[in-house]
């Protein structure tokens, strides 16, 4: 990928400084923290966004996901250059999220306020990559996707995006006791296909899973769960195996690009025959591969006719009831609609 150019104040590893597993020194020496930032936990803490184009990056940091988060770190400079400089999104603000196992982990819930693109640096330090997880084959991705259905606010939103990275399934039912002690407040048991829909209406379709194959025998079955609360269509395979995620970036920024409505799936892989446009000093520049090229059609194969927010935002933006319908239950998804 293309570096950080001007915007960012770090640039895209380069590739020779990156190990054998994908990642690079640099990442070893500036996410190292070994305990938790008290500032990202959630409980008693809401989150309001004003931007128009509202982000949340939510990614799993447990041991199954190996060097995946840490890989997407040294990538983030060209997922961020990129969208500034191909204008993917005009002035988007982000919340970082980084999601562990509730029945085990310490830091199971870290969510950063919502920031400009090229102040994140400071919030993926703060994250405890934790690297544990329950190994049951499920993360609290339910936990999270309820943090920002219902205790996020985005007045403003008009092309709200959601984005999960992770390899595992959720848990069917949330119960009310583990959402007061993350959360604060007072909740009810809920079921996890209620919350999804939910977060669906609330970022108006715009939410999606980047998925890690899942080595256990299970990924079949954790790919369908998701497939059922989130549609087919909003459901991205990554290329497995260590050398698939060094396509992270080029997956999520076609994400960007082509939710945002600003490419299609076909303009967007030509934009990576041409990129980058600005890469940092030092850091030599090798064109994309078409086998990178290829691999990443693959996966984004699913929003080959997807249809942006901007056809239909009247619709959407001037409809009152719908505002207030975030407790009907969920309909069987059909194509692109909610």
């Amino acid at each position: 990928m293309g570096g950080g150019g001007s915007y960012y104040d770090r640039d895209v590893t380069d590739s020779a400084l990156r190990t054998s597993v994908g990642t690079s020194s640099t990442v070893e020496r500036e996410l190292s923290r070994a305990s938790i930032d008290a500032s990202l936990l959630p409980k008693d803490r809401k989150l309001v966004c004003n931007a128009v184009n509202p982000l949340v990056y939510l990614f799993d940091v447990t041991g199954s996901m190996g060097n995946l988060p840490k890989i997407i770190w040294d990538k983030w400079p060209g997922i961020v250059g990129q969208i500034v400089a191909r204008k993917y999104l005009p002035d988007p603000k982000m919340s970082l999220a980084a999601v562990g196992d509730i029945t085990s982990d310490n830091a199971p819930l870290q969510m950063a306020d919502f920031s400009a693109l090229r102040n994140l640096d400071r919030f993926f330090k703060k994250i405890y990559f934790e690297g544990q997880g329950g190994g049951q084959d499920m993360e609290s991705y339910e936990m999270a996707a309820y943090y920002y259905a219902y205790l996020c606010d985005l007045p403003n939103a008009k092309n709200p995006i959601c984005l999960f990275t992770g390899d595992e399934g959720f848990r069917k039912k949330l119960f009310a006791d583990d959402l007061t002690e993350h959360f604060g407040g007072k909740h009810k048991d809920i079921d996890a296909q209620e919350v999804f829909a939910d977060l669906l209406k609330k970022f108006m379709g715009n939410v999606f899973l980047i998925h890690r194959y899942y080595k256990s025998g299970t990924d079949a079955k954790i790919v369908r769960e998701w497939q059922e609360v989130l549609g087919k269509n909003r459901v991205v395979l990554m290329p497995r195996g260590d050398a698939g995620d060094l396509a992270i970036g080029d997956i999520t920024l076609g994400l960007y690009a082509i939710v945002s409505g600003a490419r299609t799936l076909k303009q967007y892989l030509e934009d990576m025959r041409t990129r980058p446009l600005d890469l940092g000093e030092g850091v030599k520049y090798e064109p994309q591969s078409e086998k990178r090229i290829g691999e990443v059609a693959e996966a984004l194969a699913p929003l080959e006719d997807f249809k942006p927010i901007k056809s239909s935002r009247t619709k959407t933006n001037n409809s009152s009831k719908e505002k207030k319908s975030d407790k009907k239950p969920p309909s069987k998804d059909k194509g692109w609609g909610l």
